[in-house]
């Protein structure tokens, strides 16, 4: 997944093991916020996502829960970050940095559609 031999599983198994549900909630968290428009675009998605099922069930508003889930998702980027050492922490900041950018430039996001100033990428 990384190619950087101080991101390698082998040689780093304590740093994945206590890094590894940090970078699952990053992503996964980061993925449902970044989603959320393209899925209220589709219909079927948005009323399916993680974000919508959390407001109805708990009876707060859509972008409280996006928010909270935004947070959430950094603040697991941080854990991250504080158990990765000095010469882990830069290819993780690109990474987690990258992940972002993605979405936000992948045109399967549709973000220029709010920001046309963002590129377009396709992938």
């Amino acid at each position: 997944m990384f190619t950087h031999p101080c991101l390698d599983a082998d040689g780093n198994r304590a740093f994945w093991s206590a890094a590894l549900p940090s970078g699952v909630t990053f992503l996964n968290d980061v993925n449902d916020v970044l989603s959320c428009y393209k899925e209220e675009l589709d219909g079927t998605d948005f009323a399916a996502g993680r974000l919508y099922r959390t407001s109805t069930r708990e009876g707060i508003p859509y972008q409280a829960v996006a928010r909270r889930t935004l947070a959430g998702g950094l603040a697991a980027r941080d854990r991250l970050l504080a158990l990765a050492t000095d010469d882990q922490r830069p290819h993780l900041e690109r990474y987690a940095a990258g992940y972002v950018y993605f979405h936000l430039r992948c045109r399967r996001y549709r973000w220029n559609d709010i920001y046309p100033g963002l590129t377009p990428i396709d992938t």
